[in-house]
């Protein structure tokens, strides 16, 4: 510190400053990122929950933490490791694409000493990875898929994927424990009864990193990567097959998709994992190896992910504090600010409706918690560059306003609140699971509210967030819920299809399209890129010997649903059209694309599947949300009746192939200007439970008022209750008034589209595609 004394204080003001200029800087402050801080403060304090936490996370037998190390710009990386070693650090990979970035495992008793280590900018926790699968006798399962494909077609004119090499990267292959892999008469399956049953090929599957039980404790291998190969192999009988684990941290898997291309020589790779944190608006790690193996000749297809339509984006609209502090005090939310820490309070939060007509500001958003969501929020500026300007964190209320402190132990879920101007990530993971306690139309489900807020003046504008793999609805949600390296430009993503249900994508399969803002090297671009993925669709709910837990189908086979089983079907097509074309090199990974998007079988829906409605006389009816069993799925107004009032309103969807759950519980009101659940009868009648009426007690429905509801609707075949509002199109609606006078109505949607953001160009055609 320079003090400056009344005596000549000019002269003394120079020199000081002169000091001060030729001092050396303090050093920055090693981060604490993605979950690391949190994680070892509950390890610091004795927090019960801190088991609970790690569950989230990577961890190895000693429970260790796997963490990313983001070095500095010109550390010795050698030497860094020397000393992280020296604290316990276990060194597991070292990524070949960005030299700056290693992964390993650290106690968290060292993590405190880590960050003393010179040369490191963060350290961040790695979350567990998502694999995108939706929730027998030994004998090779009925090969649904090649029918559905016309792979059986091409096999049938010798094309069988012969002389092509086939790669999967999923969680595991032959490691799963017993009894968790077993057929349906509960005996083992693994590797080798899937070699003697004709599951998988006689020659067996190449492995090239397995799944490690010993690093990886608490999380039980699954060998989702042996269920995709077996469908691989159901349409490409002939094609070699091989295998890298995707779950051993985001570095590994990266460089598992480079070894698959060059160590296995792969001419068609695919995968069905995503983590957390991959970036949305610019190229991550992940995307830059598909990149790489894509320019060295081998075809990548990845899985779209199972987001459906939860997933929120917007152009920051940002109102001061004390505005937003104002705005709750007239009457607009119930949310406590002033509840949120000095040390992370906002400058500004976001207006979810600064763009809207109505100009009433709204700073909260409602998120529906049905289980255990993760959620990964991003903006739009590089990771891993030293260039991150900017610090969103999205704040967690309760229903009742008040904020929720991730360090309180009455909080059961876990959020960050990093300073990503720290962190170098513009990111933040957020785990909100529903409350015990909490119920809607007996489901357990929570009602959460997010505020987002800016605690800089940074540039960044574009904001968003998805719920990854899982049933978490907003109140404004229906952005596109693909990212990260299925929008690769060197590969494509697949969407999902239940073969069963050939009109439709399955309704979680997530769309497109994706927009690029910045180059691998933290450029803002100068105009976006817009990436119209997924590109293509194939078939799920196929049968495998051993996984998937149901059989809705009723052949005695587990069916595998989700765009897990979606990729590996596209990429077995693929073989077959590379064998077709002249073998390995015959064509280029995007000359095969085009060949299979060109002759591909168009699923037409609507590009905005989340608008359905139908005006009945004076009723006006929207379907809403993608969830039909809260209670805020449908909405009903009613308006110009006089003094008369709702006797009843019927629906009828006995014409669109979905049924109602007959359990009056299912039924469910949410807010309401009129009716309450008292005054409404809910009852399922119709063939096959497909008309529910709602009986109204008189004058309780009565013009100008508007109420919402849910009820459970699903698909028998698939016993779904994930159904897209596009999916009612032609329900029939009927209101009846007290004095008998009733209009009727079809629901309607907007235009199908063949080539869209849900399907892209369509089903894979196997035959069509190798003629």
């Amino acid at each position: 510190m320079c003090t400056v004394r009344l005596t000549g204080a000019a002269v003394l003001g120079t020199l000081c400053l002169l000091i001060s200029a030729f001092a050396p800087a303090a050093a920055e402050p090693t981060a604490l990122a993605s979950g690391l801080r949190e994680l070892a403060a509950a390890y610091d304090g004795g927090d019960p929950r801190l088991a609970t936490r790690l569950a989230m996370h990577i961890t190895n037998a000693a429970g260790d933490p796997l963490v990313l190390v983001h070095l500095k710009p010109g550390a010795d990386a050698n030497a860094t490791l020397k000393q992280l070693a020296d604290v316990g650090f276990q060194l597991t990979t070292r990524s070949s694409i960005n030299p700056s970035l290693i992964e390993g495992y650290l106690p968290l008793a060292a993590v405190h000493a880590a960050t003393a280590v010179a040369g490191i900018r963060a350290l961040h926790a790695q979350q567990r990875p998502v694999k995108h699968q939706a929730l027998l006798p030994v004998l090779p399962p009925v090969k649904q898929a090649a029918v559905f494909e016309k792979a059986n077609l091409a096999n049938a004119r010798g094309i069988t994927g012969k002389g092509i090499r086939i790669g999967a990267l999923s969680d595991s292959f032959d490691a799963c424990p017993d009894p968790l892999c077993t057929d349906i008469n509960g005996n083992p399956d693994h590797a080798a009864q899937d070699v003697a049953s004709g599951a998988l090929p006689a020659a067996g599957v190449t492995v090239l990193q397995e799944f490690n039980p010993n690093l990886n404790p608490g999380r039980t291998p699954t060998d989702e990567g042996r269920a995709m190969l077996q469908l691989v192999h159901d349409i490409a009988p002939d094609a070699q097959l091989g295998f890298a684990s995707a779950d051993n941290g985001e570095l590994s898997f990266a460089e598992n998709i480079l070894a698959l291309r060059a160590q296995f020589n792969a001419d068609v790779i695919c995968d069905d994992v995503s983590y957390s944190d991959e970036p949305m608006y610019s190229d991550g790690i992940l995307a830059q190896a598909v990149d790489l193996v894509s320019q060295a000749g081998a075809a990548y297809f990845s899985s779209a992910g199972n987001n459906g339509l939860e997933a929120y984006e917007s152009v920051y609209h940002p109102i001061s504090f004390a505005r937003a502090q104002h705005v709750v005090a007239h009457g607009h939310g119930n949310v406590h600010l002033e509840q949120i820490p000095a040390a992370i309070r906002p400058l500004t939060v976001h207006n979810f409706n600064g763009g809207e007509d109505d100009g009433s500001p709204s700073i909260t958003q409602r998120f529906s918690s049905r289980f255990n969501q993760g959620i990964t929020f991003q903006w739009d500026e590089p990771f891993f560059l030293g260039l991150v300007k900017t610090n969103y964190i999205v704040y967690v209320f309760d229903k009742d306003g008040n904020w929720m402190d991730p360090n309180s132990p009455a909080f059961p879920g876990f959020y960050t609140t990093d300073n990503a101007l720290l962190t170098d990530t513009p990111n933040q993971f957020l785990f909100l699971p529903p409350f015990p306690t909490d119920f809607v139309g007996g489901v357990n489900v929570t009602d959460y509210q997010l505020v987002i807020g800016r605690t800089n003046d940074g540039p960044a504008r574009h904001i968003k967030y998805i719920n990854i793999n899982g049933l978490g609805v907003s109140e404004r949600q229906n952005a596109p819920s693909t990212w990260g390296h299925s929008a690769a430009r060197g590969g494509r993503g697949v969407a999902a299809q239940y073969y069963a249900i050939p009109n439709f994508p399955e309704d979680f399969s997530s769309p497109g399209p994706v927009t690029i803002y910045l180059d691998t090297a933290g450029n803002r671009l100068d105009e976006p890129e817009v990436r119209s993925t997924p590109q293509l669709t194939a078939a799920d709910g196929i049968d495998t010997t051993f996984f998937g837990g149901s059989d809705p189908d009723g052949d005695g086979y587990q069916n595998f649903f989700g765009t897990s089983a979606a990729a590996p079907d596209a990429a077995a097509v693929a073989g077959l059209v590379l064998q077709a074309a002249g073998g390995p090199g015959s064509l280029s990974p995007r000359r095969l694309y085009r060949r299979m998007e060109e002759t591909a079988t168009p699923i037409p829906v609507p590009n905005m599947r989340w608008i359905a409605g139908a005006f009945a006389g004076p009723l006006e009816f929207a379907v809403g949300g993608d969830w039909t069993r809260w209670d805020r799925d449908f909405s009903v107004e009613v308006e110009g009746i006089g003094h008369h009032s709702v006797a009843s309103i019927v629906m009828d969807i006995s014409a669109i192939g979905l049924v109602f759950d007959p359990n009056p519980n299912r039924f469910s009101v949410g807010d309401t200007t009129g009716p309450t659940i008292a005054d409404i009868t809910p009852t399922v009648t119709g063939p096959g439970n497909t008309v529910l009426t709602m009986t109204f007690a008189p004058g309780t429905f009565t013009s100008g008022q508007s109420f919402d509801f849910g009820d459970r609707v699903f698909a028998p075949i698939q016993v779904t209750t994930q159904v897209d509002p596009d999916r009612f199109r032609g329900m029939k609606v009927t209101m009846t008034l007290d004095d008998g006078r009733h209009w009727t109505a079809p629901v309607v949607t907007l235009p199908k589209s063949p080539i869209n953001n849900s399907t892209g160009f369509g089903l894979v055609n196997a035959d069509a595609a190798t003629r």
